[in-house]
């Protein structure tokens, strides 16, 4: 089974995966048992990331798409749709009220609100940007493109 990233669930006794199927593995760990599984894209499922609180899931695919998923009962709760070709990364801001994605194509990063689905900022990169991380405890984005690193954020902390 293609496997194209991994998360630790918290505290660390799942391990979910994304596949080239388009569905997200939740497997049991260490015993690697395998729990569930969420048919979350309609191709390829290339990142997750886990909301800091544990209650979202956000999985990025090959069909531009990131979708946010409700921990407790797997339901997807709002698909994200203003990225440009396939989503390489995903994050969460350090509170897990906000989520971002990463693509291979485009030439912007938009940030939306978990809770609501709202894009609430728009970071223009000049081109595509596929690799996405948050700072721990700022609202402080650090990304990848053509150019190299960059880092954006909001001083004094507000987004």
């Amino acid at each position: 089974m293609q496997t194209n990233q991994t998360a630790f669930s918290y505290p660390g006794t799942e391990l979910l995966l994304t596949t080239g199927d388009g569905t997200v593995k939740i497997l049991d760990y260490p015993s690697m048992t395998s729990l569930h599984t969420i048919a979350a894209h309609t191709s390829s499922c290339y990142a997750i990331d886990l909301a800091p609180t544990g209650r979202y899931l956000a999985v990025g695919g090959s069909d531009a798409l990131l979708t946010l998923w409700d921990t407790r009962d797997f339901v997807c709760q709002r698909s994200l749709d203003r990225m440009t070709g396939s989503v390489k990364s995903v994050g969460f801001s350090f509170d897990g009220n906000y989520v971002v994605g990463g693509a291979d194509e485009g030439s912007g990063l938009d940030i939306a609100h978990v809770e609501t689905g709202e894009y609430v900022y728009r970071v223009e990169t000049g081109g595509p940007a596929p690799v996405v991380q948050w700072h721990p405890s700022r609202y402080v984005l650090a990304y990848g493109d053509l150019g190299g690193l960059k880092i954006v954020g909001a001083v004094g902390g507000v987004l």
